[in-house]
Parts: C-alpha cells; structure tokens; sequence
C-alpha cells in the first residue's frame, strides 16, 4: 500500500477520534453549565479529561450553551424577512467576519440555532480579498428587502473607518438608505438595541434585545450569491 494512502487513513483515523472525545466534551461541558458552573471553569475541566487540543476548545464554548440559553436565543430568532422597511443594527466586524468565513466554507450551525466562525481574527482584522464580496453579499440581502443598515464597528479596531467608508460608498452606489458608525462601545450600543444581528451570544441575551437576525443564515438559505443588485 503506498504511503499516502497509509498516511491518509491514518489521518481519517485521528480526525475522527478527535471528532468523538470533541463530542464527549461537549456533552460533559453542558452538564456542567447547566448546572451553574462557569463556563470557563467548566471547559477547562473537560478539555483537560478529554485533552483536547487548545485550537479545539473554542469549538467547544462557542457551538454549545446551556438549555435556557438555547431557549433565549431561538425565541428571538426571526427571518429577515420580518424587517421589510425597518432598520437593523448590525455587530460591524463579528457580521463581516462571520460572512467571509462563510465564503471560505468555514462556519459552524451552533446548538442554539446561530451559524458561527472560528477564525479568531476579530482584533486583527484587516481588510483582504473578500472584504468587499462580503460586504456585496449583504448589500444584495438589504436591497432585496429594503432594510436600513446601521453598522456599528469597533473604533479600536485597525482600519475601522477605512472600511466604514468602503461600506458607505457601495450603500450609495446601489442606493442603499444606512448608516456606518465608528464607536469606542459598540456592544453596549448594541446590547441597547431592540433588532440587532450579531451571533455575539452576550449582545443577544441581553433583555433589551428583541429580535436578533443570523446574517449568515439568511444569506446561505436564501442564495443571495445569485441575486443581482438594481
């Protein structure tokens, strides 16, 4: 048998091994925080017994909440087509982020119903190739249903109103009625809010927030890439 092909089921082997003790994990780390523990506490406890990679724990916190949390979440779930003519106020750099990991076929649906990313760039983001693909992908999805945007990205954060004015020029490129703020508290804005999208479970728990839209979601489900901006 030649040595790729050993290697490659070798490879198969580890890959779902780690998949069934990142499983365990899971089911252990949701025992533990719905019955109170910290989540902190709680993963290190697991991931130590199951000696789970540090790269994978973030998995883990991110893709697994506790029963009441699942409730909150999927009780302020709605489509977006629900916010016809309405302003929705957008999480700036966890959307845009989430949206390109969806292009490179990299997100996660969570237990709570919310699709997520791990890639862990948020406080080094820089602007790249499917910066402006990412951005076209929402435009399409606001036009479409005649929503205002209003962004919100974290003042802090390198190149914030670089971006903020690439969004507000193709806004008015396509005639699109938003509005693109950089601001030093960007989730206690938000947590402020009563519709917000964001997969920032923080931002949604919080009881101000109403409706929460997944951006993700709606962009993978209703094919916006095939949509043509008028």
């Amino acid at each position: 048998m030649p040595h790729k092909e050993i290697n490659e089921k070798m490879d198969a082997k580890l890959n779902r091994e780690i998949s069934i003790k990142i499983n365990d994990a899971k089911k252990d780390f949701r025992y533990l925080i719905n019955r109170g523990y910290k989540k902190d506490y709680a993963l290190n406890v697991v991931c130590n017994h199951y000696k789970i990679p540090k790269e994978d724990r973030l998995k883990i916190i991110r893709t697994t909440h506790t029963d009441e949390e699942i409730k909150t979440v999927k009780n302020k779930l709605v489509d977006i087509g629900e916010l016809s003519n309405k302003e929705l106020n957008i999480d700036g750099y966890n959307v845009l982020i989430g949206i390109e990991a969806f292009l490179k076929n990299n997100i996660v649906l969570c237990d709570d119903g919310i699709y997520r990313d791990f890639m862990g760039v948020y406080g080094n983001y820089k602007i790249n190739p499917n910066t402006e693909k990412a951005i076209n992908l929402l435009l399409k999805l606001f036009k479409n249903y005649n929503i205002k945007p209003i962004f919100y990205f974290d003042a802090q954060v390198s190149k914030s109103g670089e971006l903020s004015k690439k969004i507000r020029n193709l806004m008015e490129k396509y005639n699109i009625d938003g509005e693109v703020f950089c601001v030093k508290n960007c989730d206690y804005i938000l947590m402020n809010k009563e519709v917000v999208a964001t997969s920032d479970s923080i931002i949604i728990k919080n009881k101000k927030v109403k409706y929460v839209i997944d951006l993700i979601r709606e962009i993978k489900d209703k094919k916006i890439n095939s949509m043509v901006i008028t």
